[in-house]
């Protein structure tokens, strides 16, 4: 019997040997450097959406799933912009998958790259194909070569925000939605309390949509070489017909892919044949000519802050796929930076509608310390940075924002929805026994009370007091003007530069730029950067699974990965109707989804 037991001891063992075996060869394969050609076109695909962070989920770390991210994109194109081997670059696009802010971010990089000497086509199967096509012709537009399949259509039939009311089916369901706001602009809690736009909201909501507008126009006017007026009346026409877009010089070329890729292999010409590589491919090659200079260049902790605000470590969210904005987690990275004296300077990026005010003011005030530690920390805003994502980021020594970055909403909200009316139609009953005249203060099932209105109203007015004066001292300007352009409102980052609430309109290339100023260096001076918290790689998380580290947290991965697919269909709905606002949820999510439907 021992000698059997021993015998599949040995087989388990080597079982375990060989698949960690397998599992680490793929990882090395996966991560070998590839080593490039002499004349090179970059190629890229402009159709899946990139991230701001890389994935945190153990699956994902397990299988080695890259997620691109905004910052990878940018740095490897301002690199290709200086690397002789590389003679242009192809990308395609068709899908609105980016943001705005993110798209204006995308649209620099090529033109660095088209300063620098670099063709730049572009191929779209469609614009929009029976959708909106505003934002990927948008990007297309900062390429030299805009090229469409032929069939395609140019539906840049213009920018929509829709605002969903649906007070009337709560009045129907018998349930009451009980929030109170600082101020009038506040407008999230508006789709369940109004059955219409209040003029406030309206007013918001105009000013955006007609800002990123008249932005989109003007961009497209200056890229195309035609005038606002023409521009405005293309998109009055649209969707335009292939023939069309080429006649109204909007596109100069119908093609297809292959004969996309023929024209940029030949455009790239050179004594030896040029090849297509890939952003990525690209990426994980050593750089031409290596500086080993670099080494003595200032450090800088890249710390990214990404999706909602919530106390406690960043997590990943099964129903929705996103990652939140762990607060314990960003101030650790804060900690590091800190106190790795190498450190120089922090560049923070916020992409955030908001979230906890608690967990909000706990990031603040390690951008504080590490200003104090005499470390400048220079902010950059992603597609959003409003509510929590501005309060985290007021404190900075420099904000940089795109100018159609969404950010803003200096206010608070709180409140319940109460659905006692619904629970009693329904027969089902509710007994509280309690200690405390306030302990059912969040109950669903009862309304709040006089004294509990005055505690709420009392919490409400001592966040919004804390929001405004962070602002006045972090931005430096007198109070009665933040008390005045606050009120909860929502601007585009180029409106929030004329407030003074953005320094410098720009992305990753210009907040680096901002570094080098604070850090009194040349332009050009070489930047050494270092992610914070680090990355894990896919040994980290084997290595975790091994050893028994991370194995509830794979099985609640793979069941969120598992739910997430289930409830892929309900996902607009779970989205609407998720927020039971607590008083330390402060979210302003809806707005710029509202202006992303018609964009």
């Amino acid at each position: 019997m021992r000698i059997i037991l021993r015998v599949f001891a040995i087989i388990g063992f080597l079982s375990v040997l060989l698949v960690a075996g397998a599992i680490a060869l793929g990882i090395h394969l996966a991560n070998r450097q590839p080593k490039l050609p002499d004349n090179i076109v970059l190629e890229l695909d402009l159709e899946e959406p990139l991230a701001e962070a890389p994935a945190t989920d153990p699956v994902a770390g397990l299988l080695g799933e890259r997620r691109t991210t905004v910052e990878q994109v940018v740095r490897t194109l301002n690199r290709a912009s200086k690397d002789s081997r590389v003679k242009g670059i192809i990308a395609r696009t068709g899908n609105g998958v980016h943001s705005f802010a993110v798209t204006q971010e995308l649209r620099d990089s090529i033109a660095k790259l088209r300063k620098e000497g670099r063709f730049a086509i572009i191929h779209a199967e469609s614009f929009g194909e029976m959708g909106n096509g505003m934002q990927p012709y948008y990007l297309a537009t900062a390429f030299e070569q805009v090229w469409m399949q032929p069939m395609g259509d140019l539906a840049i039939t213009g920018m929509q925000a829709e605002m969903m009311f649906m007070r009337g089916a709560l009045d129907k369901l018998m349930v009451e939605p009980q929030f109170r706001k600082r101020e009038e602009y506040k407008s999230f809690a508006e789709q369940y309390t109004e059955t219409g736009p209040t003029p406030a909201n309206r007013e918001a909501i105009d000013s955006l949509v007609g800002d990123l507008f008249n932005q989109w126009v003007a961009d497209v006017a200056q890229a195309r070489g035609l005038n606002d007026t023409a521009v405005r009346a293309a998109v009055d026409k649209a969707p335009l017909l292939d023939k069309d877009a080429v006649e109204l010089k909007l596109v100069d070329k119908l093609g297809y892919w292959d004969e996309a890729v023929d024209w940029a292999l030949e455009k790239a010409g050179g004594s030896t044949k040029p090849e297509l590589i890939s952003l990525q491919d690209y990426n994980r090659a050593p750089p031409e000519g290596l500086d080993l200079s670099i080494n003595e260049a200032p450090l800088v902790a890249m710390i990214v802050g990404d999706g909602a605000i919530m106390r406690g470590d960043n997590k990943g969210d099964p129903l929705s796929g996103e990652e939140s904005f762990g607060a314990a987690t960003i101030a650790a990275a804060f900690d590091e930076a800190i106190e790795n004296d190498q450190v120089k300077a922090i560049l923070f990026r916020v992409n955030s509608p908001g979230g906890s005010a608690v967990a909000s003011e706990v990031v603040r005030r390690k951008v504080l310390k590490a200003k104090a530690s005499g470390k400048p920390v220079i902010v950059s805003m992603g597609a959003v940075a409003a509510s929590g994502g501005y309060w985290v980021s007021m404190g900075a020594d420099r904000i940089v924002a795109e100018p159609g970055t969404i950010t803003g909403s200096i206010g608070v909200i709180a409140g319940k929805m109460v659905v006692k009316g619904l629970t009693d139609w329904a027969g089902v009953n509710f007994e509280p026994i309690s200690r405390g005249a306030n302990a059912g203060m969040w109950s669903a099932n009862t309304p709040f009370t006089e004294g509990q209105e005055e505690r709420l109203n009392a919490f409400l007015d001592s966040t919004y007091a804390a929001f405004t004066q962070g602002v006045a001292q972090g931005r430096n300007l007198p109070l009665d003007k933040v008390k005045q352009i606050a009120k909860g409102r929502v601007y585009t980052g180029r409106q929030a530069k004329e407030l003074g609430l953005v320094d410098v309109l720009g992305g990753y290339t210009t907040a680096l730029g901002e570094v080098r100023k604070s850090l009194k260096l040349a332009e050009d001076a070489p930047l050494r950067a270092v992610t914070l918290p680090h990355r894990r790689t896919q040994f980290d998380y084997l290595m975790d699974l091994l050893s028994g580290d991370t194995s509830a947290k794979v099985g609640d991965a793979v069941a969120g990965r598992v739910a997430e697919r289930t409830l892929a269909p309900f996902r607009p709905m779970i989205g609407t109707l998720a927020p039971y606002l607590r008083a330390d949820q402060d979210m302003v999510a809806v707005i710029p989804a509202m202006v992303r439907q018609g964009f």
